[in-house]
């Protein structure tokens, strides 16, 4: 259960019932940063921590005044809260400020073809509670009611959500419309983040899915140890992106590495699609045609056969492996990132035997063969948190990060 504080200030958002022009929900919700420059101050502490008044003006180039009055301010309304005094090598105890992590929370919600996930999180990124449902079909209104009965109990439960954060296997237009969608086999547009914000009364974000998981680790992953990564995600589709000092690497087009045609090398030397090798659905074909898998089983049975050292499912991770090395020494290459970061629910299959390690390394330039390689885990968690992220940088500036 959410210990949210009960007295800090609130606004009130509506949402319109569309047929009548009537609001449909009313929800009273924690106050946000009041300007941009409010914003920048309340960003940086929740992504760096606790400051000193004094350090923050100099850090954010604000005079002390403005500083004063806008820390007074978010004091006021409930968004920071001052820590104990921190006595100084010279002159007076400095008294650090910190955002309240009990101020607002944020649910993250993860759309697959099978499933739903969402989970609360905290300003900080911390799940405080996890959810989810299968989907009985891909609909439209499935989807959508399927998102609600999971959002209604966490609301229930943690009454101080300020924003809901979703992430799709999608194109997703500036107004939370998605464009259509392969993974669920929508063709026509569907206003997923207008009917979820008349449904639920709160400020809803929609991102396509692996934009989210970027942000989150820029937010609070990977991205708080190194100042660049590159990133590689297999399983229903291919997944490829990059982060620089925080920065979401989007494109011209919002679809930078989502397109899934960065070309690899198999094994045996054919130049084909990423795609073609390392997603689901292909993973478990060439799985099938060996006889590694039955009817009926999925990754979950190919990893286990391969770790027993089955041999045929130890050919199909290593056919798989090798194509993503190749691939991700590409993206190295030309980033020449801090750091490889690879994920999806297929990447366990990466970490079976060697071959994903020495494929790597022998097709990297000699001085960049000490990239820092990390693997995420196959579950859903790292995407809640990135929808989670975009809701609150929505809380934060106003606006969905594009």
């Amino acid at each position: 259960m959410d210990s949210a504080k009960g007295s800090s200030p609130v606004t009130t958002e509506t949402s319109p019932d569309r047929a009548s022009g009537e609001p449909s929900v009313r929800r009273e919700l924690p106050a946000a940063p009041c300007s941009a420059t409010a914003g920048d101050v309340y960003e940086h502490l929740v992504r760096y921590g606790p400051h000193a008044r004094t350090d923050l003006a100099r850090l954010l180039g604000l005079s002390g005044p403005t500083l004063t009055r806008l820390t007074r301010e978010m004091l006021e309304t409930g968004l920071l809260r001052e820590l104990p005094p921190q006595p100084q090598s010279k002159g007076r105890p400095q008294q650090p400020l910190d955002v309240d992590e009990h101020h607002a929370r944020f649910i993250g919600v993860k759309i697959t073809a099978q499933s739903v996930y969402a989970a609360v999180v905290t300003v900080r990124g911390t799940a405080l509670e996890e959810l989810s449902a299968p989907l009985p079909d891909s609909a439209p209104s499935t989807v959508l009611t399927t998102t609600l009965e999971l959002c209604s109990p966490l609301l229930a439960a943690h009454p101080r959500v300020a924003g809901v954060g979703v992430g799709i296997g999608a194109q997703v237009d500036d107004e939370g419309t998605v464009a259509s969608s392969a993974m669920l086999g929508w063709s026509e547009p569907v206003t997923l983040r207008a009917d979820l914000e008349d449904a639920l009364g709160l400020p809803v974000s929609v991102s396509n899915d692996f934009h989210a998981l970027l942000e989150g680790h820029a937010w609070f992953g990977i991205g708080r140890r190194h100042r660049s990564f590159a990133v590689i995600t297999i399983g229903a589709g291919v997944g490829l992106g990059s982060v620089e000092d925080a920065e979401v690497h989007r494109g011209r087009t919002h679809l930078a590495g989502l397109t899934g045609t960065l070309p690899t090398i198999t094994r045996d030397g054919r130049g084909v699609l990423l795609r073609e090798v390392a997603s689901t659905a292909r993973v478990l074909e060439a799985a099938r045609s060996r006889g590694a898998l039955g009817e009926g089983e999925g990754l979950d049975a190919l990893v286990r056969a391969a770790r027993e050292g089955d041999a045929d499912a130890l050919a199909v991770a290593a056919d798989v492996a090798h194509a993503v090395a190749v691939a991700g020494a590409g993206l190295v290459g030309v980033l020449d990132p801090d750091a490889l970061i690879l994920g999806g629910e297929a990447v366990d299959l990466l970490t079976v035997g060697d071959e994903f390690d020495s494929a790597l390394r022998s097709h990297l330039a000699r001085v960049q063969r000490d990239v820092a390689v990390r693997f995420l885990p196959a579950d859903f968690d790292d995407w809640t948190r990135g929808a989670a992220v975009i809701a609150l940088r929505r809380f934060i500036s106003g606006h969905v990060p594009r």
